[in-house]
């Protein structure tokens, strides 16, 4: 099962709607100005644009494989963050080729936030042909077990924003089944031996914040020991214009 697990954000051993409620609308979490000043972390039910955070979580993963390798922010940490986005959520890219690294990314200004903490995903079809459901299982259901059973290996992760700590037990979201089309120039270069460059089919589930930032610098720190047991120790800084 773990080789058919791509890992976001680390090197894999496995592999809208109409607005009900804009972000600066929706409750910050209890505490959270004083988490982070001028940092707001939106609730985990919190609907952004009308859609939740699991939700966003599957757009970040079409726009993730829909950019190009030769400018993918993916894969190039120079690359600038904002490649191919255009929607009302600003996308943090990961690093998919190491589990430590920096980057910085400029965010326009009133925009909410989406940044992946430890997410991963588990899609199909696969080379392997032993990779299906098993008889009378959903291939929705064989994909989300697969990654809970994988992602609950992952151990002591720690975020701060802007030096402060956020409670994320409350921030691991799963989504249902989900297709995305992957651009071919990532095969093999993006470390997911399911991926084939076309249509296919999915389920993620990690640790994701929804922030609200004001303009300024804005630092976001990742810390945890991954699954298959390498450190993680990522740095996003992102500054937001005026």
């Amino acid at each position: 099962m773990l080789k058919h697990i791509m890992v976001v954000s680390a090197v894999s051993v496995l592999t809208a709607c109409a607005p009900e409620a804009m972000p600066d609308e929706v409750p910050a979490e209890p505490g959270a100005s004083e988490q982070a000043l001028g940092a707001v972390v939106l609730p985990p039910g919190a609907r952004v644009h009308g859609r939740p955070i699991s939700a966003w979580a599957k757009e970040w993963y079409r726009w993730h494989f829909r950019v190009p390798a030769d400018r993918s922010p993916m894969l190039r940490l120079e690359e600038d963050c904002g490649q191919d986005q255009d929607g009302p959520v600003f996308f943090v890219p990961t690093y998919d080729l190491d589990t430590t690294y920096q980057r910085t990314c400029r965010v326009p200004r009133n925009r909410p936030v989406l940044v992946p903490l430890w997410v991963i995903i588990n899609d199909y079809p696969c080379p392997d042909p032993s990779f299906e459901p098993a008889p009378g299982q959903t291939l929705e259901d064989f994909l989300r077990q697969g990654a809970l059973d994988f992602n609950d290996g992952t151990q002591d992760l720690v975020v701060t924003v802007d030096g402060k700590r956020v409670d994320t037990r409350r921030h691991r979201h799963t989504s249902g089944l989900f297709t995305f089309d992957a651009d071919p120039s990532l095969v093999g270069r993006i470390p997911d031996p399911c991926l084939i460059g076309g249509e296919q089919r999915g389920v993620t589930d990690g640790w994701w914040l929804m922030l609200q930032l004001s303009p300024g610098e804005h630092v976001v720190r990742v810390q945890a020991l991954a699954p298959f047991g390498v450190p993680v120790d990522y740095t996003y800084t992102l500054r937001v214009g005026h």
